[in-house]
């Protein structure tokens, strides 16, 4: 009866021994469906390390996905498809440029419909410490607001700051993110209009693995994301208005 005690109870120390070693690699970090840094949708103000370069793509579930065709920022019966690329210039700079294609849509000159293709430019402002958070400006669309490109074509564009902190609970993490957007320039803003934020919660047993909460000014969406390998990023994400799920899938090097 001893003997059986001990080796129930040997046995849940490796079991969490074993839970440890596997999934406390390194701290994840959630790949946002816009393609930068961020929650579900809505940005953070961290970044990744300096030289990161992440490749992915994102999956939004019909009406969840906007139209980037006729009524721009309508919601669309279609899927959309992000795909898109990442690259961390020094501590502080994050340069994204995304492909955005509405599903069952076919190039067509006549109709006038092109897959969307935009720019953001993410600065951090300030580093968290004991009494401040990060603090990061963010640019989407920013050929629109500088004359590059035409404003009809600009689907995504917003300006935004946010602040990120971490607050310690019982020894699980919670990383949590506040921000405020509005237009460019004369840009209408398209995406983060107004009061976002969210949380990330983690915990040192599985570092790797972090549940999304979010509120992008518009709607609620929850996420499970996972790293696999300290290189490949997932996440399913899920919104509770359209009762929907969708993906990201990046690689990151």
């Amino acid at each position: 009866e001893w003997l059986f005690l001990y080796l129930q109870i040997m046995n849940k120390h490796f079991t969490l021994l074993f839970a440890y070693l596997l999934f406390a690699t390194s701290i994840s970090h959630a790949q946002s469906t816009t393609g930068t840094r961020g929650i579900v949708k809505a940005p953070t103000a961290r970044m990744f390390e300096d030289g990161t370069l992440a490749i992915g793509a994102a999956f939004i579930p019909p009406g969840y996905f906007k139209q980037t065709f006729r009524y721009s920022g309508k919601p669309s019966p279609n899927a959309g498809l992000n795909t898109f690329i990442t690259l961390n210039f020094f501590p502080r700079l994050e340069i994204m440029f995304r492909y955005t294609h509405e599903l069952n849509m076919q190039v067509n000159p006549l109709i006038q419909y092109f897959p969307d293709r935009m720019v953001s430019l993410r600065w951090k402002l300030f580093e968290e410490n004991e009494h401040i958070p990060d603090l990061t400006i963010g640019m989407q669309d920013i050929t629109a607001a500088f004359d590059l490109s035409c404003e009809r074509c600009s689907y995504f564009s917003s300006l935004y700051i946010v602040g990120t902190k971490k607050f310690n609970f019982k020894g699980t993490n919670i990383d949590a993110s506040l921000g405020y957007g509005t237009g460019i320039s004369k840009l209408k803003a398209k995406e983060f209009n107004g009061i976002f934020g969210g949380i990330e919660i983690s915990n040192p047993l599985v570092q790797n693995s972090e549940i999304l909460i979010d509120y992008d000014s518009e709607y609620i969406n929850l996420g499970l994301q996972k790293l696999f390998f300290k290189r490949i990023h997932t996440m399913i994400s899920y919104y509770p208005n359209y009762q929907k799920v969708g993906w990201v899938l990046a690689y990151r090097y």
